[in-house]
């Protein structure tokens, strides 16, 4: 470990467990071919343990991790499972974890896509990660912590109430906004999720609820097929309370601040919520295997920020971190812990992986017109439920 001693202005909390860890979802090495198959050596599937444990080394390693209050995760319960996800759902991937399938699977109690693997560790750490999120959001909105940085293995936002998809099994941001709301009594809460796949379970949750804002930024026309178009708005009373902003390839870092500038704070601030949960995936960065999206560390700190500074003005700084998705091992960690810098409010003094290299400077000086002309759709499009500056 590094011999620094940092002096956060803000107390931020961390949930990590080692059971995580046991979310085991293997190797890939199989070649189809149209006439059979063969074997490469094997390498880790994107959705790796390597990834989390590594982000968790580069938190010790910096210190970071040792200025943090370490916060438990628990088991979450059957009735806070079932805020969203069915009986027989949970008692399906139960099963399945236990004999360690892998989908595709269609039964009369729900669905695996076939990108999701379950090992005999999948469900607990499943129930862990999800109950982990419910004490984060616990944490925080009963003082102990200004805000938390929910470091969970496997992610949520992908999962519908009957569907494991996407690497996702139990919906993390969307039990732990019910768990607030029923808890807590809050009335608005605020979901910003940056994962460059659209989360389409979270979407699914909260699509005809005006008490929660889901608000997206991702790549545009990816994954899942079909979801995350600015068309889809809401239903009902919640017209108007969900928030696709679907950004072109290659948008990088001052794209990204752009949107966060021209939507996501000017939409904050009029909705005003009491909470304010980040699906935080760092698979936009420049590195990742499963995107174009061409984010940097210093990116991801700039994003942190404005989420730090928009709690400040809306909620009492009011906050969490969900971790979701990000394939890139090296990677990775220094996006996420540039994001835990930005909420503890200290400078760890980290260089990038790539300092010197000139595609980082593109990446974090590019701005297209294909980004421009995105953002300003985005914002005519949304201008009908918010106010928002249009050119």
């Amino acid at each position: 470990m590094l011999d620094i001693t940092y002096y956060p202005i803000r107390r931020s909390g961390l949930i990590y467990d080692q059971r995580f860890l046991a979310h085991d979802t293997g190797t890939e090495s199989t070649v189809i071919t149209r006439h059979g198959s063969f074997e490469l050596t094997p390498e880790p599937h994107p959705s790796s343990s390597m990834i989390i444990r590594r982000t968790k080394e580069f938190l010790d390693g910096t210190a970071l991790s040792a200025q943090m209050a370490p916060l438990i995760a628990r088991p979450a319960s059957e009735s806070e499972l079932t805020s969203y996800h069915t009986p027989e759902y949970i008692a399906g991937i139960r099963t399945c974890a236990e004999r360690s399938m892998r989908g595709p699977l269609k039964a009369r109690w729900g669905e695996i896509d076939d990108e999701t693997v379950l090992s005999p560790g999948s469900f607990d750490a499943a129930l862990y990660a999800a109950g982990g999120a419910l004490n984060a959001v616990q944490a925080v909105l009963e003082g102990s912590v200004d805000n938390a940085y929910a470091l969970l293995r496997p992610p949520g936002h992908h999962a519908m109430r009957n569907q494991a998809m996407g690497f996702c099994i139990f919906n993390n941001v969307v039990l732990a906004a019910n768990y607030a709301r029923k808890t807590y009594g809050l009335e608005r809460i605020m979901i910003v999720d940056w994962d460059v796949h659209h989360g389409n379970g979270t979407q699914d949750a909260f699509y005809t609820d005006p008490n929660v804002l889901f608000l997206s930024l991702h790549q545009q026309d990816w994954f899942p097929e079909g979801s995350g178009k600015l068309e889809q708005v809401g239903e009902g009373a919640g017209e108007g309370y969900t928030v696709n902003i679907p950004l072109p390839p290659g948008t990088g870092d001052r794209g990204y601040q752009a949107a966060f500038e021209q939507l996501v704070l000017p939409i904050g601030r009029q909705y005003r919520p009491q909470l304010l949960l980040v699906s935080a995936g760092q698979d936009a960065s420049w590195l990742d295997p499963l995107a174009q999206m061409m984010m940097t560390m210093d990116g991801y700190r700039s994003l942190a920020a404005m989420m730090v500074d928009l709690a400040a003005e809306v909620c009492e700084g009011r906050l969490v971190f969900f971790h979701e998705g990000g394939y890139s091992a090296p990677y990775v960690p220094y996006c996420s812990v540039a994001v835990v810098e930005a909420l503890m409010g200290v400078d760890a003094g980290i260089i990038d992986l790539y300092d010197k290299a000139p595609e980082l400077h593109s990446c974090q000086t590019a701005f297209s017109n294909d980004s421009r002309q995105a953002l300003q759709a985005a914002r005519k499009w949304h201008q009908r439920w918010w106010n928002l500056h249009c050119e």
